[in-house]
């Protein structure tokens, strides 16, 4: 049970006055560990809010929040007029034996993104044409609208990182990031996930290394767009293999 919440401060707090996570971040916590355990299983349907506000002694509106936070991490399904659902298929991360996909295969397709992506985006500053920044425009365009109404924006991401294997005009380094695509949208995804959920980051920040590796390519500024993208999926693979312990 949460120990003590001032109706004043979003935050729990304790008996010493320490503030720790936020109310609907802890029942967001419980309700995922209970997944994991087995207490909830795919497709189980959750408590309604007033039951689940009394089992956990919260305010109604901690757990709509908590709700929502799932939803948007793509962990349950919230059906207008019937109630909250664990998804049938949990995502990257929480899934009970990580069958998806495991952590030597985000160690490979991160060093592969490493080598293939650093080397597309030195070869975008010379060969990208108008059409090809717009068409990175466009994907950060729906970057930007995902973060303004708290979405993932996946499928954004994959795009802006093929609009850019594309500009090259090399049709092997295309194929070799097409081959990859389910598990690249699934990494970018998962990393999404992750930031959401992390109190002190923000998908904000993703959107903006995108755009900063974007404004390298249209500069012509190879050292930049390469040190961008290096970094960007550093980044990345830091976020991902730290929470991934499969």
């Amino acid at each position: 049970m949460l120990s003590y919440t001032d109706s004043n401060n979003p935050k729990e707090v304790d008996p010493m006055g320490i503030s720790r996570k936020k109310v609907y971040e802890e029942i967001a916590d419980l309700i995922m560990k209970d997944i994991r355990d087995g207490v909830l299983n795919p497709g189980d349907k959750l408590p309604s809010i007033t039951g689940m506000a009394e089992h956990y002694q919260v305010s109604s509106a901690s757990i709509r929040e908590a709700l929502n936070t799932l939803s948007v991490m793509d962990v349950i399904e919230v059906k207008h007029g019937q109630g909250s659902y664990i998804k049938a298929r949990m995502p990257l991360g929480f899934e009970h034996e990580f069958e998806i996909i495991t952590r030597k295969d985000i160690e490979n397709l991160l060093d592969l993104r490493k080598i293939i992506e650093v080397g597309c985006v030195e070869l975008a500053c010379s060969q990208a044409e108008e059409a090809d920044l717009k068409k990175m425009q466009d994907a950060l365009d729906k970057m930007r609208t995902a973060v303004m109404n708290n979405e993932l924006g996946e499928q954004a991401d994959y795009e802006f990182h093929m609009a850019i294997a594309e500009s090259t005009g090399n049709q092997m380094l295309i194929d070799l990031l097409g081959n990859v695509s389910e598990k690249m949208i699934e990494t970018m995804k998962e990393t999404r996930r992750i930031w959401l959920y992390e109190e002190k980051k923000s998908i904000q920040k993703i959107f903006d290394e995108h755009q900063a590796i974007h404004e390298a390519v249209e500069k012509r500024n190879v050292k930049e767009a390469t040190g961008a993208m290096l970094s960007h999926l550093e980044e990345v693979a830091s976020v991902l293999l730290t929470r991934h312990d499969g």
